[in-house]
């Protein structure tokens, strides 16, 4: 038998290929604002230590924190109950000559009822600065 030659290498290189690709690869950690996502303890925690950051407003169910230096601000919503932690981060960037705001959201828990509780507070906000627009 000859285990040398063409077909024999091609054989090996197939199965090979065959095995790397059924490794077990890590999931890769949900990622929002260059931020790793965590639980809401966590998460908060982690951009309220970041130097410059500011709680600007913070309740039983939510926490507002402004990060002047990255020109962001932070949404970070309790769970509670069926409402799973939401987290929305708006980002102001430069692009084509104009001023954008980037929204992102995600949710971490239970995600069933992730959109009603961005859609609320996307909501409760732009009430909140509707005055100011005037």
């Amino acid at each position: 038998m000859r285990l040398s030659g063409r077909p024999f290498l091609s054989a090996a290189l197939f199965l090979s290929a065959a095995v790397v690709a059924l490794r077990p690869v890590p999931a890769m950690a949900k990622q929002l604002c260059e931020r790793e996502v965590l639980p809401f303890a966590a998460m908060a925690a982690a951009i309220k230590a970041d130097p410059g950051t500011e709680v600007t407003r913070e309740t039983a169910s939510f926490v507002e924190i402004q990060d002047p230096k990255r020109l962001m601000i932070w949404t970070l919503v309790k769970p509670s109950g069926d409402q799973p932690a939401a987290y929305i981060c708006r980002r102001v960037v430069q692009e084509d000559g104009q001023v954008k705001i980037h929204l992102s959201a995600e949710c971490v828990g239970r995600t069933l009822n992730c959109d009603g509780v961005i859609g609320r507070i996307l909501s409760e906000q732009n009430r909140a600065m509707a005055p100011l627009r005037r």
